[in-house]
């Protein structure tokens, strides 16, 4: 999703493994130093800025955000892992509660 004032919703998958939960967000082009994560009431929000901006259509994108409700099952800690897979790939890892 795209909105007009200059931010993209990144590509996302949610993994529900046994122990955990893996919310994948796929950032081409973003810049690393900039990624922000946070939760506020079971609500995660992930931001990062891009390395420059891109028009898309109207669009001129500067920053991916996503915001996710943490599900009910899942621990608000987290843990967050970034690879570099041609762009950044930024993992967060929600643990189960009563996880083994």
């Amino acid at each position: 999703m795209i909105s007009p004032n200059g931010k993209m919703e990144p590509l996302s998958t949610l993994l529900e493994l046994p122990d955990r939960y893996e919310l994948m967000l796929d950032m081409p082009l973003g810049d690393e130093r900039s990624l922000t994560v946070g939760v506020y009431k079971r609500v995660l929000k992930v931001k990062m800025n891009l390395r420059e901006p891109i028009t898309i259509g109207e669009y001129e994108i500067k920053e991916y955000v996503k915001i996710f409700k943490i599900p009910e099952d899942a621990e608000e800690e987290y843990e967050v892992i970034v690879k570099k897979v041609g762009g950044p790939v930024v993992i967060i890892v929600f643990p189960k509660i009563g996880r083994p």
